[in-house]
């Protein structure tokens, strides 16, 4: 699974300047929705930002023979490296720094150490996000494991799952280390490795994609689809739901890839460069805003900007570092 920081699905080894500067809004979008809540942040940001992420995982995937040896325990073994090591290490140096900030308070509880160590659903507060990251490690597993099936039970063991998560969705999302709702991410998966295979045929893109972000976003407008939120188990509306997440997602994808073809090397540069921080910004915003102890109703855009160059701003100095692919799941910036 492409994950963070994954390469294009070319023959080249070359980024994607348009792929990672949707990784770069989708967190921004997730940060958002930390930042400020209510049902116009829901319906605008909670459909897409995080099935985002799981469809660049789809359309970079690279397959394998169904024979393939030990191709599960390959996929397990790379992505703990680039996801689960940068997650243990900020849960060690945040879950240290949580114990001190509450033992100095004298408001210190079980529950705020054991809580982060069990993941899941049931985490809020600073680290209200780290779900993300055991979601991405699985489903990527998962995945590998379904490729051996052939292509109509595959898309049918996706669809079970599927409606197993929209039927039971709030027990599932209890399990620890997003057991429960990892195989609900395996639907964008797939329709983002769908597109992996037509994106050739798209000679369009900026139109192609605008048509789907309209398409995609026109039943949240009116109202009939209701907002996702993987952490929780809930795929909104059956069915519809899921579409326009795919179809946003599918459409800012392309609108992206159409801009950035006619754009200068220094601005996908950028955007690589800044796509290097995105996991960090994920796993440490939370932890800004519980800092900052600011109700949702009364911040402001400056808690917004807070919650997202504090983080950036650290993580490109440690992607200068050696630390950069443990804290950062990525190499050292040259």
């Amino acid at each position: 699974m492409a994950t963070l920081h994954a390469t294009t699905p070319t023959a080249t080894a070359a980024r994607s300047g348009a792929i990672d500067a949707l990784r770069v809004v989708a967190v921004v979008g997730i940060v958002t929705g930390h930042v400020w809540a209510g049902p116009i942040i829901d319906a605008g940001l909670y459909t897409w930002h995080v099935p985002a992420f799981f469809l660049l995982s789809g359309y970079l995937w690279k397959s394998r023979k169904p024979d393939a040896r030990r191709a599960v325990a390959a996929e397990a073994k790379k992505r703990f490296r680039t996801i689960m090591t940068p997650y243990v290490a900020w849960l060690v140096v945040t879950l240290l720094a949580h114990v001190a900030i509450h033992s100095h308070r004298g408001t210190l509880t079980p529950e705020a150490v054991t809580l982060p160590l069990i993941g899941g659903s049931l985490n809020a507060g600073p680290f209200g996000a780290y779900w993300f990251m055991p979601a991405l490690f699985i489903s990527a597993i998962m995945f590998r494991a379904v490729e051996r099936v052939p292509l109509v039970p595959r898309v049918a063991i996706i669809g079970g799952i599927t409606v197993v998560t929209h039927l039971f969705g709030d027990a599932l999302a209890l399990l620890p280390m997003s057991l429960g709702v990892a195989g609900s991410a395996l639907i964008f998966m797939l329709a983002g490795h769908g597109l992996q295979h037509f994106r050739a045929l798209v000679q369009a893109p900026i139109r192609i994609g605008a048509a789907c972000l309209l398409v995609g976003t026109a039943p949240i407008l009116a109202r009939t689809s209701a907002p996702l939120d993987m952490k929780y188990g809930e795929l909104g509306t059956p069915v519809l739901s899921v579409v326009a997440a795919v179809l946003i997602g599918f459409g800012l994808l392309l609108i992206l890839e159409g801009v950035f073809s006619r754009l200068p090397g220094w601005v996908h540069a950028m955007s690589t460069r800044l796509a290097a921080g995105c996991l960090m910004v994920v796993l440490t915003h939370t932890y800004v805003l519980w800092l900052l102890a600011i109700p949702d109703t009364g911040r402001s855009y400056w808690v917004l900007i807070a919650a997202v160059a504090l983080p950036w701003a650290v993580a490109m100095i440690l992607n200068r570092t050696p630390l950069s692919q443990v804290f950062l799941g990525t190499p050292r910036a040259a």
